[in-house]
């Protein structure tokens, strides 16, 4: 008994990598709570320029995939995020102030290869290249307390990015295990931004930019056969 026991406690730690198994998982890939304080004078000028803000952001992606062959799993996965701000404006030499808020829902989706590797009874290692097109908007708004606003909309042209990713997994048991992620991400978008303000005539301007970050996450997997 001993000796079958030996036997297949390997085979049960990895049946969740087998060939047919399903991949069920959700990550939250950054959430993020921030107030600023800040203060800024300048040489050429007495007025001392102030601001106060909070800020918050939270993206969740849940994934689904399939192994095709023992320890590769072919699938898909969802990133949601939302973004939102407000801070107050004001100055030394002015009894005016400005109240800003921000908000900003965005949703990405693209496939994505999940291979395991080295590790033993408790976890393995993965690696994760993955790619994603997403949309997100928002809008903008400037309220002052003389009695000008204006409001900013966002309309997405187009966003992509690729990322390659290494990460660890460790298996609470044959069906759920715990993960955490870092990898390189690259990715470009292009944006038009509508401007209206309370008074006087508006107008749209486009931004093209580039980007590349280094993300982190953990999240939980769920393994069914």
């Amino acid at each position: 008994m001993i000796l079958l026991a030996t036997f297949l406690c390997p085979l049960l730690a990895f049946s969740q990598l087998e060939k047919g198994t399903k991949l069920i998982g959700v990550s939250i890939g950054s959430l993020n709570y921030t107030g600023s304080n800040s203060k800024t004078s300048y040489s050429n000028t007495p007025t001392v320029y102030k601001s106060t803000g909070t800020s918050i952001s939270i993206s969740l992606n849940p994934s689904v995939a399939w192994f095709v062959v023992d320890q590769l799993a072919v699938g898909g996965s969802i990133s949601l995020s939302f973004y939102s701000s407000n801070s107050n404006s004001s100055n030394t030499t002015s009894t005016a102030t400005s109240d800003n808020t921000s908000t900003q829902p965005s949703f990405y989706i693209g496939p994505y290869l999940r291979y395991y590797f080295n590790g033993g009874k408790q976890g393995r290692f993965f690696l994760q290249p993955s790619g994603q097109y997403g949309i997100y908007g928002g809008k903008s708004k400037s309220n002052s307390s003389s009695g000008s606003s204006s409001e900013t909309t966002t309309r997405p042209k187009g966003d992509w990015n690729v990322a390659l990713a290494l990460g660890y997994e460790y298996f609470l048991n044959q069906h759920i295990g715990l993960y955490g992620y870092l990898g390189p991400n690259y990715g470009k978008s292009k944006t038009q931004y509508d401007y209206k303000p309370s008074t006087g005539s508006g107008y749209s301007y486009t931004s093209e930019y580039s980007r590349f970050y280094i993300p982190f996450g953990v999240g939980l997997q769920v393994h069914l056969k």
